[in-house]
């Protein structure tokens, strides 16, 4: 086979290596954003839930004070009945009496309805706090997973480029930039197999002479159509390439 080729698609493949990587690097910071912003809904409720229930008691207390201030109120009420002087009056401060008890047993009522609620509540609350708790230490042990994850990445990306400098120290000067510049302007592809005769990247048909040409091995052609480097992958060095590649530590 020719070197110069061989360097071409080892330079691409470790090229689709790093791409997959940096895509997987930048990914990262959505993906802790994702488990960050599932745990502040969950959180969210959690909170919604603790704010029903601090609420639900100051009501509780509330409604407790106002019993108290009407108990306080017929205490007064009866101590004032020995000082009545007509039956008018006194059958008036009897109502008045009879009104108020008659409130405190409403209030009585709806006290108990909340105390109820308020035990539901918390009952309910215990069981969110302890899953609360669960799901914060979750979310730190998988953010510092994905932080660790992203510092492999790196590492592996810098083993890469270790690896594309030493096959660019090995290619043609000339070979070299017109790679790197269809790189950079054909989206990161800068070599292509052809299979059936057809290029695998823009996938239209090489002529029939040059694809014969292009099996034989002994010129680096590029697409008539996309203007990538071409090889076709049939050849026995490909497929020990690729296996080569694949096996790579990175």
């Amino acid at each position: 086979m020719l070197e110069q080729l061989k360097y071409l698609v080892e330079f691409q493949i470790l090229e689709d290596k790093k791409a997959l990587l940096i895509r997987s690097a930048e990914e990262t910071p959505k993906r802790i954003s994702d488990i960050e912003h599932e745990f502040q809904q969950f959180e969210g409720e959690y909170l919604s839930k603790k704010a029903e229930h601090d609420n639900a008691k100051k009501l509780h207390r509330s409604m407790e004070q106002t019993i108290a201030e009407f108990e306080t109120k017929i205490a007064r009420s009866k101590t004032r009945m020995s000082e009545v002087k007509t039956n008018k009056e006194y059958q008036a401060m009897l109502k008045e009496i009879e009104d108020i008890k008659k409130e405190i047993s409403a209030q009585e009522d709806q006290a108990l309805e909340i105390m109820e609620k308020i035990d539901l509540l918390g009952k309910s609350l215990k069981e969110i706090e302890k899953d609360t708790k669960a799901r914060k230490t979750k979310l730190e042990e998988d953010r510092q997973a994905l932080l660790q994850e992203s510092e492999g990445l790196k590492e592996r990306l810098a083993r890469l480029e270790g690896l594309q400098k030493q096959v660019r120290d090995k290619m043609e000067n000339d070979l070299l930039k017109r790679s790197e510049f269809l790189l950079a302007k054909l989206g990161g592809i800068a070599v292509a197999a052809v299979q059936n005769g057809v290029c695998q990247v823009c996938h239209m048909n090489i002529p029939p002479q040059k694809f014969i040409e292009l099996q034989r091995d002994e010129a680096i052609f590029q697409c008539p159509h996309c203007h990538r480097f071409i090889y076709w992958p049939e050849h026995e060095w490909y497929s020990v390439l690729k296996d080569d590649m694949e096996g790579l530590d990175v």
